[in-house]
């Protein structure tokens, strides 16, 4: 498979040095450069075939517009990355979102992502855009969670930190229906009635589910 062609653009010069560092020795990255925006791509440049934009910078924008530089996929990076910071790489027809202090194996996870034709953006801040507050981390419920699918785990993983199954369902991409019958089923495992009993690791009688 051929490299991969990438450019940065922005003005802020710790960014740009930092993708320089992350991305410039990559073999399955052709690394093109890391410029302000008033540069100039020069002209008979090999053209990117992936723009990291420096989503803090006004001037971005104009400068990915330019002829030369028509990426077909295009990865913003924020210093605070916010849900208007999703919306508005969602509306440009942008391919993800993400940290300027990303950790190295999310950004180059990222890349792959885009080369697969998907969006890439944290959880946390799907979590927020969705409207489901990331709580703080809870103390495990108690019991045998073993034998459990992954899907399972999750749930009950989002329940123990207090959201309804509309918003489990809306954070993991799945229907309120299919939330209420893995809990059920976990329920029915477990030998308990509900929620309460579920987290405090109680059966109906009092005693802890093995």
């Amino acid at each position: 498979m051929a490299a991969l062609p990438v450019l940065a653009i922005g003005m802020d010069p710790g960014w740009r040095a930092r993708m320089q560092r992350l991305l410039a020795g990559r073999t399955e990255l052709r690394w093109l450069g890391a410029h302000a925006p008033a540069r100039d791509h020069p002209a008979g440049a090999e053209p990117p075939a992936l723009l990291l934009l420096d989503g803090d910078d006004p001037l971005t924008d104009r400068a990915r517009r330019r002829p030369l530089l028509p990426a077909p996929w295009r990865l913003y990076f924020y210093r605070q990355p916010s849900v208007a910071a999703l919306v508005h790489c969602i509306e440009a027809g942008a391919h993800g979102c993400l940290d300027k202090q990303a950790a190295p194996a999310t950004v180059l996870q990222a890349l792959r992502a885009i080369q697969a034709g998907l969006f890439v953006a944290t959880p946390d801040l799907l979590l927020r855009a969705v409207g489901v507050q990331a709580a703080a981390p809870v103390e495990a419920p108690r019991g045998d969670w073993s034998l459990l699918t992954g899907r399972q785990r999750e749930i009950v993983a989002c329940a123990a930190r207090g959201l309804s199954n509309k918003q489990i369902a809306r954070a993991l991409g799945i229907s309120p229906e299919t939330v209420k019958t893995h809990l059920q089923r976990v329920f029915e495992r477990h030998g308990v009635h509900g929620r309460i009993a579920l987290l405090s690791g109680r059966d109906g009688n009092g005693a802890t589910p093995r």
